[in-house]
């Protein structure tokens, strides 16, 4: 089994890049491949609950929820969240394995994935 690290910087809803980070993740997760996601930057907001539902528009948390629930790992930069105040509302663990890291974590993701994408 391959393992596909993602570095992910784009907040929610400001481009195609956290929908595309999700469907990315996904294709790999069906295929039987371990991904594993550091949000960095804007992207920790992508992760957040009580994302408003609207017809047409992709919902990222229903995304990132998709995609934990299949097995993906996504870390979270603490920092990130910190100065952004948004620690407290990021998704919980009980939806999968969501957690707050640093920059050496993202080291060893980076260190023990086969491959990398970075998308910003």
């Amino acid at each position: 089994m391959a393992r596909l690290g993602i570095l992910f910087f784009d907040g929610p809803y400001q481009k195609q890049s956290p929908e595309t980070v999700c469907n990315l993740a996904s294709a790999a997760l069906d295929k039987g491949h371990e991904v594993r996601i550091f949000c960095y930057m804007d992207a920790v907001n992508a992760v957040l609950e009580n994302q408003k539902k609207i017809e047409g528009i992709y919902n990222i948390e229903e995304g990132f929820r998709e995609i934990l629930e299949k097995g993906a790992s996504v870390k979270l930069c603490n920092l990130c969240l910190l100065v952004r105040g948004t620690m407290k509302n990021c998704l919980k663990r009980e939806c999968g394995d969501v957690k707050r890291a640093g920059t050496p974590d993202l080291a060893k993701i980076i260190e023990e994935t086969d491959k990398l994408v970075v998308i910003c």
